[in-house]
């Protein structure tokens, strides 16, 4: 390793390390280690929440040591606490709490994603119609799919500002959509055909595909107005023959 390597190398070692520091640097450490735990609250308020300040500031500084920044834009920072809250030992009496972490992630990438487009139907209704079920339909690009065994939608709306943390339901699982509207970020507990079509879609299945899944094709007319008309469908695509 180069010297000014080796210098850098046990810079991060201090900065990020449990040991006694000389005051300048001690004071770098508070700093560092302050800076991203505001990071991790901007975008955990949610899990902050649920656990309250204490619990959330230590789990931080334990995840900022074990998951330094690697870039200077700390909207980036924090993609890996839902599965350092998994195997964080004093967040085991709350096991909901990873996934709930996981969906306020998707809701800080949808938030943080291109604006939706809009479906081109005049572009669209040129393709000729036996191409048409080639047709491949796209989920906007904030656009977030997950699935939990527990009640997250429902956690997750009892804990923004104006609610009281009591949650409408408090079992259950939920397979949730997040997803850009305008400048606003939606969570929603999808039903089993929404969430099949969706997920479907983001697999890239074709119109072809969708017609021949006999628990989609009962609704797909329906299915295809309503996604498309709130823009989570914005686009389409035609792969080559």
């Amino acid at each position: 390793m180069r010297p000014l390597a080796e210098r850098q190398a046990r810079f991060l070692s201090d900065i990020f390390g449990e040991g006694p520091l000389e005051a300048r640097l001690a004071l770098y450490r508070r700093n560092v280690l302050a800076n991203l735990h505001d990071a991790l609250a901007a975008a955990y308020p949610v899990v902050r929440r649920l656990v309250g300040d204490a619990f959330f500031r230590e789990a931080s500084e334990r995840f900022a040591r074990e998951h330094a920044s690697r870039s200077g834009d700390l909207h980036g920072f924090g993609a890996a606490f839902g599965d350092f809250l998994a195997a964080y030992s004093h967040a085991a009496g709350l096991p909901y709490l990873p996934d709930v972490a996981r969906l306020e992630w998707a809701v800080a990438r949808s938030f943080h994603a291109a604006d939706p487009g809009q479906v081109d139907f005049t572009r669209l209704a040129a393709i000729p119609e036996a191409e048409r079920v080639r047709v491949r339909f796209l989920l906007q690009a904030g656009a977030r799919l997950m699935a939990s065994e527990f009640p997250i939608v429902s956690l997750w709306e009892a804990n923004q500002p104006d609610r009281d943390g009591t949650p409408e339901r408090t079992t259950g699982g939920d397979q949730v959509l997040v997803h850009r509207d305008g400048f606003v970020v939606r969570v929603r507990a999808l039903a089993a055909p929404d969430w099949r079509f969706l997920e479907a879609l983001a697999a890239g299945a074709s119109m072809e595909a969708l017609a021949a899944d006999d628990t989609l094709a009962p609704e797909l007319e329906r299915l295809l107005v309503e996604w498309t008309a709130n823009r989570v469908i914005d686009d389409f695509a035609l792969p080559p023959s």
